[in-house]
């Protein structure tokens, strides 16, 4: 996952690439007297909202975490799809769009540019990235905090911390006591101070990590700094009192967000039914020449406050599938059938659970019901399982976008510090940006079952 401050500094990128290429065109392509940005200014801003648009749809910035092929892929993608799309929505306008020499000089030079500044990012990696130098105040669950940042953060370096000498290898060396955390900070050239939960903070400390941060240092406690770089909450290192102070969680509090909420819902749904309908009715020919058996699958998932619903599904497994009981669905499982394969892979076997939305039994987006089997087995195993619970279960979801598809406790544990995220910032924007991610996970599918 791409933090969203280096996100933004791709996107930057990306944009200028953009204007450069829009500004070449216009001195190779178009006429003497006229100007790319003031006489077609409706053409340009089409052009740069719509790659912008399909860049970030397509998650094109996931520069130096998946292979360069993927990325190349991605952005031609993202160009091709942009400039169909504003070339259509200008072609109402004779003065707002540009003729096909500048169209295609344009589509070449903004590729060109955009995939040059990836493959020398690739080729560049170790010296463009910047290494972000950790001292942990506290020492308990220290070693949770190394893998976090192994995971979320993995050009971060941890330098030791301050506090009591403790025997558990994975804190690395303790550098001192916490009252002299400002001089080690420096001494040490820590970019980010991260306090930990056991972090021994009086009033003499609290100032002096004051002063770090008024200074240009990064001082945060390592939950809130995970939650808003990462985009996921640490359940290694929550607790109660910590949920119960911190922010979020509104859904349950603010009437109004819950209303606006379910009227997001029924609007989406009802949008979706359009296109949806003749993929649903060809899917259901598809499923029903294949296999003997019903067409939609229902079975019984954990919704909101944990009472059990009816989801709909079209069958992409044998009907014997689950004749010994519930388990796992898992790689290349065989009781899913050809066509099974394909509507998973592309999500189509999910569209019966409109009705659900519709119904008011699931939200459009939100964490993936579960079965009550699993359910009772993650509460005992997994700290916080329940709070998945206290919204509606939806079609989508962040841990969806954000996660391959989970098919073990581990798996179930990391989505689920998706799925509290969510439930603590949830908003109409971050629905509408999970929607838009959706699409990009559906175009490139990754690791549904």
């Amino acid at each position: 996952m791409v933090s969203r401050y280096r996100m933004a500094l791709l996107q930057c990128m990306d944009l200028l690439c953009i204007l450069v290429a829009l500004g070449i065109v216009g001195v190779l392509a178009i006429e003497p007297e006229l100007s790319v940005f003031d006489d077609y200014t409706g053409a340009s801003l089409f052009t740069i909202f719509f790659y912008m648009l399909f860049f970030y749809i397509l998650d094109a910035y996931s520069v130096g975490v998946e292979d360069f092929r993927d990325s190349v892929v991605r952005v031609l993608l993202a160009g091709v799809l942009a400039i169909i799309s504003s070339a259509t929505s200008s072609y109402v306008f004779d003065h707002w769009r540009f003729d096909r020499a500048s169209t295609g000089l344009l589509f070449v030079l903004s590729m060109c540019f955009c995939l040059g500044w990836r493959l020398f990012y690739y080729r560049n990696t170790d010296k463009l990235t910047f290494q972000m130098r950790v001292l942990l105040v506290g020492v308990d669950r220290a070693g949770k905090v190394r893998q976090l940042l192994a995971e979320g953060l993995p050009t971060a370096r941890i330098i030791g911390y301050v506090g009591e000498p403790d025997m558990d290898p994975d804190a690395g060396p303790c550098l001192g006591a916490p009252y002299d955390v400002l001089n080690i900070a420096r001494d040490r050239r820590a970019t980010t101070i991260l306090l930990l939960p056991d972090a021994p903070i009086d009033d003499d400390i609290a100032h002096d990590l004051l002063e770090a941060k008024l200074r240009g240092r990064m001082v945060v406690d390592i939950r809130s700094f995970y939650e808003h770089v990462v985009q996921r909450l640490p359940i290694s290192q929550i607790n109660d009192e910590w949920l119960l102070q911190t922010e979020g969680f509104s859904l349950n509090t603010r009437g109004s967000l819950r209303r606006l909420k379910r009227a997001f819902d029924v609007l989406i749904s009802l949008v979706l039914l359009v296109p949806a309908a003749p993929i649903m009715a060809l899917t259901a020919l598809l499923i029903r020449l294949e296999s003997p058996g019903p067409v939609i699958y229902r079975q019984d998932r954990v919704g909101l406050h944990e009472r059990e619903f009816t989801v709909y599904k079209f069958r992409s497994m044998r009907t014997d599938a689950e004749k010994d009981g519930a388990v796992w669905a898992s790689a290349n499982d065989s009781r899913v059938t050809r066509v099974g394969k394909f509507i998973r892979k592309v999500r189509i076997d999910e569209l019966p659970q409109i009705w659900n939305i519709l119904k008011g039994d699931m939200s459009f987006i939100g964490p993936r019901p579960e079965r009550m089997a699993f359910v009772s087995k993650l509460k005992e195993h997994i700290p916080y399982y329940s709070l998945r619970h206290t919204v509606k279960p939806g079609l989508t979801g962040w841990a969806q976008v954000c996660y391959p598809y989970g098919a073990s406790e581990e798996d179930s544990r990391r989505k689920l510090e998706y799925d509290l995220y969510y439930v603590k910032n949830m908003s109409i924007l971050l629905d509408i940006h999970i929607i838009f991610k959706t699409v990009g996970v559906v175009l490139f599918p990754k690791g549904a079952r």
